[in-house]
C-alpha cells in the first residue's frame, strides 16, 4: 500500500467518485470530499485516515458538509480497525448533530448502522434520538436516499410499526416508479430483519441492494448496504456466491 498522502490527485470536474456518483466538491470541504472518495475508493484507506484526520484536525466546521466529512473520518477508521474511534466520532461529533437539526439525516443513521453491524461488543447506540429525528422529518419533502436513511432509523430502534406505517403510505403514494419499488422491498428487508426473520431480510436485500445506488449514494455510503445483506445472510445462514460482496471486501 502506497504511503503517499501529500497532494493528492484530485477528481476531475464535475467531481464523481468510481461508480460515477456526483460529489459536492466546492470549496475547502468540497477539495477534502473528494479526496476522502478518491482514497475510499482506491482502497487506500491508511493513506484516508492519516489525511482526513490532519485536515479534520487544523480545522472547525458545521452543516451538512461537514457532517458528511466526519462521517468519512468514522469510515476510515472503521477501515483501519479503530472502532472505539469512530463510535466517540459518532458520539460527540454527529450524534447531537442529528438530534438537533437535519444535518446529519443520512450520515447518522448510515454511521449508526455501520458500528452496530461492526461492533466488537453490543454498543449503546441512541437509536431514539436517530428515531425521533426520522419520524419529526418522514412527512416533509424529500429524496428517495433521505427516505432509505429514515428507515434505516426506525430499523435500528426496531420500530417496525414506523417502517409498516410508512410502507402503507408510500404504496398509495406513487405505484410503480423506481424509487417505490426499491424503497418498499428495502422496508420489507428491514422490517423483517427487526423480526429476526433474516432468511426473509436476506432474500429481499439480494435483490434491492444492487438497485439502491439508482436512487443515491456514492461507492462509499453503499457499502452499508452490502454488509447489511452479508449479515443477513450470515444470520441465516444462506451462502453467497464469491463475487456478490467483492465491493466491500
Amino acid at each position: 500500500m502506497t504511503t503517499q498522502t501529500t497532494n493528492p490527485t484530485r477528481l476531475t470536474t464535475p467531481a464523481r467518485d468510481v461508480s460515477g456518483f456526483a460529489i459536492f466538491a466546492a470549496g475547502d470541504m468540497g477539495e477534502a470530499h473528494v479526496v476522502a472518495h478518491q482514497m475510499f475508493d482506491e482502497l487506500r484507506f491508511e493513506d484516508g485516515h492519516r489525511w482526513l484526520g490532519d485536515w479534520l484536525a487544523t480545522r472547525t466546521g458545521s452543516g451538512s458538509d461537514w457532517m458528511h466529512l466526519q462521517f468519512h473520518m468514522a469510515l476510515f477508521e472503521l477501515t483501519v480497525d479503530r472502532w472505539d474511534d469512530a463510535y466517540a466520532r459518532f458520539t460527540a461529533e454527529i450524534l447531537p448533530v442529528a438530534e438537533a437539526t437535519n444535518d446529519a439525516l443520512t450520515d447518522a443513521p448510515a454511521l449508526a448502522w455501520q458500528l452496530a453491524l461492526t461492533a466488537p461488543n453490543e454498543a449503546p447506540i441512541d437509536w431514539d434520538a436517530l428515531r425521533r429525528t426520522a419520524l419529526r422529518n418522514a412527512g416533509r419533502p424529500t429524496t428517495p436516499f433521505v427516505e432509505l436513511h429514515h428507515l434505516l432509523a426506525f430499523a435500528g430502534a426496531n420500530d417496525v410499526d414506523s417502517i409498516e406505517r410508512w410502507l402503507s403510505k408510500i404504496r398509495r403514494r406513487s405505484i410503480g416508479s423506481l424509487a417505490t419499488t426499491v424503497l418498499t422491498s428495502m422496508a420489507s428487508a428491514l422490517s423483517a430483519w427487526c423480526r429476526s426473520e433474516y432468511r426473509a431480510a436476506a432474500a429481499a436485500l439480494e435483490t434491492t441492494v444492487p438497485r439502491v445506488q439508482l436512487i443515491g449514494g456514492s461507492h462509499a455510503q453503499q457499502q452499508l448496504f452490502i454488509a447489511l445483506e452479508r449479515v443477513a445472510r450470515h444470520r441465516a445462514d444462506v451462502p453467497a456466491t464469491a463475487d456478490r460482496f467483492l465491493a466491500a471486501a
